[in-house]
């Protein structure tokens, strides 16, 4: 739980502090802990009835310190997650999920 509350807090602080530019201000290993984050309570989410992908994944908002193929990313975890725990199949762990992440660009 700390880990994770540290991870929003410095994702919070990158947010207030970042500008528009085309490289992240984020560290790779941030993103990819605060991805699997959305991936796991989109995971959950999948879980209850009724519930749409494609419609949970695009309600996401992003702020100013993401890169466009960053926010993408984060899109398809989502619904990645949301169809495993619709169709109630295993989630990834932390440590694969953050491992694939690091070795995409």
């Amino acid at each position: 739980m700390k880990k994770i509350l540290f991870l929003l807090t410095t994702l919070f602080i990158n947010l207030v502090f970042a500008s528009e530019s085309k490289t992240s201000k984020i560290p790779k290993d941030q993103f990819c802990h605060f991805t699997y984050s959305i991936y796991q309570n989109c995971y959950h989410r999948g879980l209850k009835p009724g519930t749409k992908c494609g419609e949970l994944a695009e309600s996401i908002k992003f702020g100013k310190a993401f890169l466009d193929s960053q926010k993408e990313y984060i899109k398809n975890a989502c619904k990645t997650g949301c169809f495993l725990g619709k169709n109630k199949f295993k989630a990834k762990t932390e440590t694969q999920f953050v491992s694939e992440c690091m070795a995409t660009k």
